[in-house]
């Protein structure tokens, strides 16, 4: 067996966080008022996080603080005010990241603390370690979605690696949710998700989007075998006894190396389950039985089972954590990059079915660039127009598909297409020789994770659609945001198409999911039967393209998705006039 996995627990409340201790966590992570992913949870004051720290030096328990969030430029003075109060007083073991800005900030700013990549990051692909450990991340949280291969191959880089073993889990990636920002204010990336995805839905299965909570205690002793550094249990919102009595399971679980009795599972699922549990992404099972809601049954039964935590020994004496000394950002290469005078006007982006001959024709020619799938870029129409063609990365690549990702790639260079829509910073060593431009994934809303990105000789950087896109002003990468389109809202490794019609097995599939208001949101598949559900209104701001242009954003994406070719061609001629459209928008 490799060393004994750390067992990681949540601490909600200052009652949780005793709670964890006293039933064997070996590290606990918790969050302060602000800037943490669980704004809604009751969370520490200052005086309450000098107190845990206090806490858990006594208990030999590591102390993880979370900054799971992105951030605005305004607030960057805050943070690191906290960060420093944070340093000099409560002395945590680690601080959870998000924001690549942020992070390259807090490795100059504040060399002596750990940075963990957060899962909010999109940690997808083992290609990711050695990028995290060039920015003295010294721990993964890898996204919940990884199956039981490429975590493997994750911990085999040497990077401490982090995985979720029970609790709720999105259907969305995680990081890569805009639902409830774009239909409800309420930013699942600056923590204050309305949870969407829990709500019913105008089909026949009227819970569509609600997955059962994640349990891997069947697993722990391959996953043990694997070298896991730390199992962490999700539940900051969750009470102390439920923390308590999860806790001790694992606990001993772990320090008996073995897996789950049925009777354990049982005992977990009382305490609180959604239609039961699900293990179906470390399986590799993805399919129906992943879904499942919170019944009556369920809340009645964890009513009458007893949660008390188990008491265990104290914890051994913490590792001493070595942190890395510098943050390795590499120069800027121009000869690699497109000069921003070079893209300026509109993106055309495909996203559902290609449009004719005719109206490639007609368009292709006088647009900045066109952006299409990996998997549509050997169709004849695109590949005429192959000097102006990017193609679209896929979010998330895993070990099982990556052969045939980069031989799709090794083809579309080959047709002549020099550009890529990147997602993720793997992606720049799979489109090596090619001009890289940042996909909206990356979450871009303030300037330090702008001059991140130019430092790896991206040609475009697209802003966030949760910005107003007015934040920059300047930068050696063109700037892009998203002039029309309906915002992707989520993206989902599993297929949720299949939950609402019978699946024909087609390459593209398409369905529309109806919200409880009628609003509905089209939805288009990928890869493997991914999903991305779309919003159910387009955003619009063509007509603000000359306020943009002021704050130096270059380019305004078309995205087309489900739009008829007239529809389509309509959009353009609004992008060259600069009105306002007659049919009904956002500006989200």
């Amino acid at each position: 067996m490799a060393n004994k996995p750390k067992l990681l627990s949540p601490a909600g409340s200052m009652q949780a966080l005793k709670s964890a201790i006293s039933s064997g966590a070996d590290e606990v992570y918790l969050g302060g008022s602000d800037f943490n992913a669980r704004i809604n949870a009751t969370n520490f004051d200052r005086n309450a996080l000098i107190k845990a720290g206090e806490i858990c030096r006594n208990a030999n328990v590591s102390l993880n603080i979370t900054l799971n969030t992105l951030i605005y430029d305004k607030e960057f003075k805050s943070v690191l005010e906290y960060v420093s109060f944070l340093a000099e007083h409560v002395h945590p073991d680690s601080l959870i990241v998000q924001d690549l800005g942020l992070a390259v900030t807090l490795r100059r700013e504040f060399p002596q603390l750990a940075l963990h990549a957060s899962t909010q990051m999109r940690i997808h692909s083992h290609l990711d370690a050695e990028y995290l450990k060039s920015l003295g991340f010294t721990r993964a949280v890898l996204a919940r979605e990884l199956p039981k291969e490429d975590i493997d191959l994750f911990v085999k880089t040497g990077l401490e690696t982090e995985i979720f073993v029970h609790g709720a889990i999105c259907v969305s990636e995680s990081g890569g949710c805009l639902m409830s920002s774009v239909i409800g204010s309420r930013s699942g990336n600056r923590g204050e998700c309305a949870q969407p995805c829990r709500l019913p839905y105008r089909h026949e299965n009227k819970y569509p989007l609600s997955l059962k909570d994640m349990c891997l205690a069947p697993h722990i002793k391959e996953i043990s075998d694997i070298g896991v550094t730390a199992l962490k249990i999700e539940g900051r919102m969750k009470s102390p006894e439920y923390v308590g009595a999860v806790t001790s399971v694992y606990r001993k679980l772990i320090d008996e190396n073995r897996n789950a009795t049925g009777e354990e599972i049982k005992y977990l699922a009382n305490i609180f389950s959604r239609s039961g549990f699900t293990d179906g992404y470390f399986v590799s099972k993805i399919d129906k039985n992943m879904f499942g809601i919170r019944r009556e049954d369920d809340k009645r039964i964890t009513e009458k089972t007893s949660v008390r935590p188990i008491a265990v020994k104290k914890r051994d004496e913490r590792e001493k954590i070595t942190v890395p000394t510098e943050c390795i950002i590499p120069e800027r290469d121009e000869e690699k990059t497109l000069h921003p005078s070079k893209q300026k006007g509109f993106v055309l982006r495909f996203e559902g079915n290609l449009p004719s001959d005719d109206f490639f024709g007609k368009y292709a020619p006088i647009a900045a660039r066109i952006d299409v799938p990996l998997a549509m870029c050997s169709d004849k129409r695109v590949l005429k127009y192959a000097e102006k063609v990017s193609v679209i990365m896929p979010r998330n690549i895993f070990v099982s598909e990556l052969d045939h990702v980069k031989k799709q790639l090794e083809n579309a260079k080959k047709s002549g297409i020099k550009n890529a829509t990147i997602s993720s910073l793997n992606h720049i060593t799979l489109c090596e020789n090619m001009y890289l431009h940042g996909d909206y994934a990356f979450n871009v809303i303030n300037r330090e994770t702008v001059a991140f990105l130019e430092k790896y000789s991206l040609s475009s950087v697209m802003l966030s659609p949760e910005t107003d896109g007015k934040f920059v002003r300047f930068s050696k990468c063109a700037l892009e945001y998203i002039g029309y389109g309906r915002t992707p809202l989520m993206h989902t490794r599993t297929c949720i198409i299949k939950n609402l019609m019978p699946c024909k097995n087609k390459e593209k599939c398409y369905a529309v999911l109806t919200d409880r208001t009628g609003a509905k949101f089209p939805i288009i598949s990928g890869n493997n039967h991914t999903n991305t559900i779309y919003n159910s209104l387009p955003a619009y701001r063509l007509d603000r393209k000359r306020e943009l242009k002021k704050c130096g954003v270059g380019m305004l994406t078309l995205m087309f998705t489900d739009e008829s070719e007239k529809k389509m061609e309509e959009v353009i001629k609004l992008y060259l006039s600069g009105e306002k459209p007659k049919f009904e928008y956002t500006r989200r």
